[in-house]
């Protein structure tokens, strides 16, 4: 169609808002980013992207390509990442590919990760499972990093990094670790006192699900506003709070032995001196339960001669393992049993459950061992339960991060990277990266749990030979409106104002050296004779933070106050 002499041509924002909202979020997330620097009207409809879009992405390939790759899936700047790597950055290249990747990322986003043995995750294009080593069928040199990134509107995330030569409880006051009110931490540890530390992260947010493991490479990674720091020692991690959509379990499977259970009560349950045998791990305990029970025929039944009994029944090929529950419906949790726990001259084991003796007047208790078939079940069962619970919901998965032990490899299974493989068969669709342990971190361990205790609080511990998954759940999406639709000059520029009252700021910058003094113009009309570009570029070297859709002017009176002998005001050269 075509146009009089006196008729405008119809240019992109005469569209409604509406219509403009609908074609930015086709847009990747670097797309949207570049959009909203070029006018308040897309800077409002972003930001309205931004606060209502949960997504997870996640990619296992060559430095070269995953950066690239998760650019174009990124449905709105992310706040948050995971990132393993096979190699390690070294100073001499800038932190390595840690430090490019950083200039790529938002200024507000955090994200921690290590250097690895394996890395393992989902291939982003083709869905297929793929690790770094070579035992995997999916695998080779290419597959060097495995990067996750998101954004949870509703969640507020924070990362910290400690390093090991100075006082690690200070440091995680300093960084807000040890404040109230964390629902979720994900940890990933160097450190000799790792199991202190998550013990000290536990104490401070009883109700909080702490996850990770300790990395098998030599360094720890963390990634904030665009600063790479790199740890040779340490604890790195992100914390949630809000309406967080990170749930995690545990899972090794276990397999009971004799098929029985010795239920107990309080007159099963008495308090006796612990005898003096050396020192010991349970060197701390001056009392144990000496704990019993009434067999089938009526006859009372010491604790260790029930676990004499079913061992002579049934041999135990993956240790033996004690199974308590308060009550037997909602899951027995798992202690390993070594020979510290029996007396042998009181018919005795100490229970080595603070919880038990505190807090439990009765329950039941069974033997457990496992191996490589009770793993596969126990795994194959709970991430099928989880799906048909989310389906039955209307909850979606958006990505998961797992942590599994170094020894659940082909070895022990029979078959390469069962864990990874048996997520990403049952969740075909959710992205997953992951990374082989030398220790687990995570909540208790339970057997014959009902599919309600999927998802466990509290009580972090270091583990061994498990497998402990992080999912990121939410509700399912819904239908987004525009509150600008049909809106005049007036209403987006007070939306835009409200925007920038909302942005978070970045710490106030060291005052700039000298010579960046220097750099500047001397006068405010010189700040206004440079191009936009590099007014921004000057605003990165000075620390300031770019508020998307600003107008020239609005950067030049941000730097004012940084040019030498002016303020904000209208200085030389104002008019």
């Amino acid at each position: 169609m075509s146009l009089s002499a006196d008729e405008a041509p119809m240019t992109l924002l005469d569209l409604d808002p509406e219509i403009l909202l609908q074609a930015l979020e086709q847009m990747t997330g670097p797309q949207q980013t570049r959009a909203a620097a070029t006018c308040k009207l897309f800077a409002v409809i972003v930001d309205e992207i931004a606060r209502t879009t949960s997504f997870m992405t996640s990619a296992v390939g060559s430095v070269a390509s995953v950066s690239a790759d998760l650019d174009l899936r990124l449905e709105a700047p992310p706040t948050l990442g995971v990132c393993f790597t096979v190699h390690e950055q070294t100073e001499a290249s800038g932190c390595g590919h840690l430090s490019s990747l950083a200039r790529r990322l938002p200024p507000h986003l955090e994200l921690v990760g290590g250097h690895m043995a394996v890395v393992a995750g989902t291939d982003v294009t083709t869905r297929a499972l793929v690790q770094s080593n070579t035992v995997c069928p999916h695998s080779g040199p290419r597959h060097e990093v495995g990067l996750s990134l998101g954004r949870f509107p509703e969640a507020k995330c924070r990362s910290f990094a400690v390093d090991d030569r100075t006082d690690w409880r200070v440091q995680l006051q300093s960084q807000g670790a040890l404040d109230a009110g964390w629902k979720v931490m994900l940890v990933i540890g160097l450190h000799r006192e790792l199991e202190d530390i998550v013990s000290e992260l536990q104490q401070h947010n009883p109700e909080a699900a702490i996850i990770g493991g300790i990395a098998t490479g030599s360094q720890l990674y963390r990634i904030k506003h665009q600063k790479v720091t790199v740890l040779d020692g340490g604890v790195v991690g992100l914390m949630f709070s809000g309406d967080v959509p990170l749930a995690a379990f545990v899972s090794r499977g276990a397999r009971a032995l004799a098929g029985r259970t010795f239920n107990f009560g309080p007159s099963d349950l008495q308090t006796i001196p612990r005898p003096s045998r050396g020192h010991s791990p349970l060197e701390a305990h001056n009392e144990v339960q000496k704990l019993t029970h009434v067999t089938a025929d009526g006859v009372r039944q010491s604790l260790l001669a029930a676990v004499q009994e079913t061992m002579q029944a049934e041999r135990a090929q993956g240790g033996l393992f004690l199974g308590m529950a308060e009550r037997a419906e909602d899951g027995f949790e798992l202690m390993s049993v070594y020979n510290e726990m029996v007396l042998p001259a009181e018919e005795a084991m100490i229970v080595d459950s603070p919880r038990v003796a505190a807090q439990w007047e009765s329950g039941s208790l069974r033997l457990y061992t496992f191996d490589s078939d009770s793993c596969k079940a126990d795994l194959t069962r709970r991430l099928t339960e989880l799906k048909a619970e989310a389906s039955r919901k209307g909850d979606r998965l958006l990505g998961a991060v797992m942590f599994t032990c170094g020894g659940r490899t082909h070895r022990f299974f029979g078959e390469p990277a069962f864990d990874a493989t048996a997520f990403s068969k049952i969740f075909d669709d959710v992205p997953l990266i992951g990374m082989y342990a030398g220790g687990e971190i995570g909540p208790p361990l339970l057997a014959d749990a009902p599919p309600s205790r999927a998802f466990q609080v509290g009580n972090a511990q270091m583990h061994g030979f498990t497998a402990i998954f992080g999912l990121f759940i939410v509700p399912a999406r819904q239908p987004r409106t525009c509150p600008l639709a049909f809106a005049d000059a007036d209403a987006i520029a007070a939306a835009y104002s409200e925007l920038r009252e909302r942005v978070e700021t970045l710490p106030p910058p060291e005052p700039p050296p000298s010579t960046m003094r220097d750099y500047l113009p001397s006068s405010i009309a010189e700040l206004r004779a440079l191009p936009l570009k590099a007014l921004k570029q000057a605003m990165g070297r000075l620390g300031l933070t770019f508020v998307p859709g600003s107008e020239k002017e609005d950067i030049v009176q941000a730097i004012a106050p940084h040019i030498s002998g002016e303020g904000t005001g209208t200085g030389t050269g104002s008019s």
